[in-house]
């Protein structure tokens, strides 16, 4: 009898580390993947980003027949990770291959004269602080068909830092935003 309650013991204790270590391993590679910046995780081989600068934006945004997606980001948001990655998964579906992506982070605190010029591209759409001023906020998608504005979503840059990311950016957030590529996506390619 005593065996048999030793060895049930010793099972437990068995599951119990088993269990434990899987558990912080699982922890430990969301952190890995978490503390990625923005550009590694999105400019592996097999992506649809193209980085630009502001300049070549700008060029890009001057033609009136424009068709093109811009991905606005900032390298360090771990947002703009995560929404980029379900963008290259949804785009890549659709056969997207092209996708620029803007890191505006020195273009923003330099507020150069060509950042402003995108920025009045899209006046329309960007939020505006309390002294008046726009700029992008990270993350922001933006789709342009025949020169027009066709979609504009920068509601994941609506996350706050007082908010865990793993709270506001859940499952069932990723499938909204799925749907919703998937829908802009189909409208974007119809016709073409």
């Amino acid at each position: 009898m005593k065996k048999a309650v030793k060895f049930i013991i010793f099972i437990f204790f068995i599951a119990c580390f088993i269990y434990l270590g899987t558990r912080d391993y699982e922890i430990d590679t969301k952190k890995k993947i978490n503390n990625k910046k923005t550009s590694e995780v999105l400019f592996s081989d097999d992506t649809v980003f193209t980085e630009v600068n502001h300049s070549k934006l700008l060029s890009r945004l001057s033609s009136s027949s424009a068709n093109l997606i811009i991905y606005a980001c900032i390298d360090s948001n771990k947002i703009c990770a995560s929404y980029g990655n379900l963008i290259n998964e949804v785009a890549k579906n659709y056969s997207i291959s092209e996708i620029y992506y803007y890191d505006f982070l020195d273009d923003r605190n330099n507020n150069n004269a060509t950042y402003q010029k995108i920025i009045s591209y899209f006046k329309d759409y960007l939020y505006t602080d309390d002294l008046g001023k726009q700029h992008f906020q990270a993350p922001t998608l933006i789709i342009i068909k025949d020169g027009n504005i066709f979609a504009f979503d920068d509601e994941l840059s609506r996350y706050r830092g007082d908010v865990k990311q793993s709270e506001y950016l859940t499952d069932e957030k990723l499938e909204e935003k799925r749907l919703y590529l998937i829908n802009v996506l189909e409208g974007y390619l119809e016709n073409e």
